[in-house]
């Protein structure tokens, strides 16, 4: 695939940045602060158990964003081979996780889509269908889903990226209805997609 400079850059620091973390380090603190706590009752284990909690804690952060960048790199992929004439050699996707606006607006090309690496959190039962979002994902995916179908993108291809087969599934029985002039793609080495409906047939 065609990356960017900055692209390649982002992956390079992800490389470098797990190369010199000591994530084992700060797991092997907290569980020890917690046993010596168990095993002696000194309090002095607990604060050995909180900065641990703490480094590790810095560390899982660290990771949540390179997911979002990875996950924007394979939707690069994707729409690479939906799109190979554009110059993707010279279109960003590594780009702040946090930052307003959708995930993604190429909009000399007319294409806009959001990113979501969400793993649906409410599992009451075991089985897919009683599989649900969380309230606050289920708000935060409704908000991007209302996102990619404003006016201002009613001549756009719209994309709704996904990373957790789960959360697939979650949109394709929640949402494809609701909003179908959305394509759903599960970014995998072979991607499954959801065709907008309006084109299917």
């Amino acid at each position: 695939m065609r990356l960017t400079d900055n692209e390649r850059a982002e992956l390079w620091g992800m490389r470098f940045a797990f190369a010199n973390a000591d994530a084992e380090k700060a797991i092997a603190d907290f569980t020890q602060g917690i046993t010596g706590l168990l095993d002696s009752g000194d309090p002095e284990e607990i604060h050995r158990a909180i900065a641990g909690i703490e480094r590790a804690k810095s560390h899982f952060q660290q990771m949540h964003n390179f997911f979002h960048t990875l996950g924007m790199i394979a939707a690069k992929a994707f729409l690479e081979a939906e799109f190979p004439d554009l110059p993707w050699e010279n279109i960003e996707f590594a780009q702040d996780a946090n930052r307003s606006g959708t995930d993604l607006c190429i909009a000399a090309h007319r294409i806009v889509a959001e990113l979501k690496t969400t793993e649906p959190c409410n599992k009451s039962k075991i089985g897919t269908a009683s599989v649900k979002f969380g309230a606050q994902q289920k708000q935060s995916i409704e908000k991007d889903l209302q996102k990619l179908t404003d006016a201002k993108y009613s001549q756009f291809c719209k994309y709704m990226f996904v990373t957790s087969p789960l959360a697939y599934h979650c949109l394709i029985r929640d949402y494809r209805a609701k909003f179908p002039a959305v394509a759903f793609v599960l970014l995998t080495n072979r991607p499954c997609i959801s065709r907008p409906i309006s084109k299917l047939g």
